[in-house]
């Protein structure tokens, strides 16, 4: 497989940790998947971005993707966090 594959692979997987995270903490369905999609593909631009360094710069893209979004649909941070957690980001 590819590393686009595998990418978007990542992107689907998310979307579900996120999804599930929200169920667990009993928050609606849609915004941990929201949450999980955002997180992904911030991570996922991150990766394309020339002369950083991606090992760092992946999970912080993920982490003010998940940040972001959390806080557009009214989500305290600790609820958010732990839809990040729950989508696992992109490693």
């Amino acid at each position: 497989m590819g590393q686009f594959t595998l990418m978007a692979i990542a992107v689907v997987a998310a979307v579900i940790g996120g999804a599930i995270a929200a169920k667990l903490a009993g928050i609606e369905i849609w915004k941990g998947a929201l949450i999980g999609a955002c997180a992904s593909v911030a991570g996922a631009i991150a990766f394309f971005v020339p002369g950083i360094d991606r090992s760092l710069s992946i999970p912080i893209a993920g982490l003010i993707g998940a940040g972001i979004s959390g806080a557009a649909v009214g989500l305290t941070p600790t609820g958010t966090a732990h839809l990040a957690i729950g989508a696992a980001l992109l490693p």
